[in-house]
């Protein structure tokens, strides 16, 4: 469906934008998954705060191809934070943009 740019220019806002790219990452339950696993993994600070590539490939049942396709979308949703070392990358979650979505949602 395509929406004309007048439309979308006197409607739709940058929240809005950034609300509809968390929401389509979002839109499938091993992304979910991925996202609460974080959550709770970021509790704390340091060491702890960040999970590792390999540990979701072993914590899930699918192929490292598939979590790194799913990854790859929340990465470009702005949910997942990255920081690579060596030949491992590692994960944060973005809290402040979750919270964002979330409150965007209380209409």
């Amino acid at each position: 469906m395509r929406i004309r740019a007048e439309i979308t220019s006197k409607y739709i806002n940058d929240t809005d934008r950034r609300v509809a790219l968390v929401a389509n990452a979002l839109a499938h339950p091993l992304r979910m998954a991925l996202v609460r696993y974080l959550s709770t993994k970021n509790c704390g600070e340091g060491v702890d705060n960040v999970t590792c590539n390999k540990d979701l490939v072993q914590l899930f049942d699918y192929s490292q191809s598939t979590i790194s396709q799913h990854v790859k979308i929340l990465k470009e949703a702005g949910l997942f934070i990255t920081e690579n070392k060596d030949k491992f990358t590692f994960y944060t979650l973005n809290k402040p943009l979750l919270e964002e979505f979330r409150d965007a949602l209380k209409l």
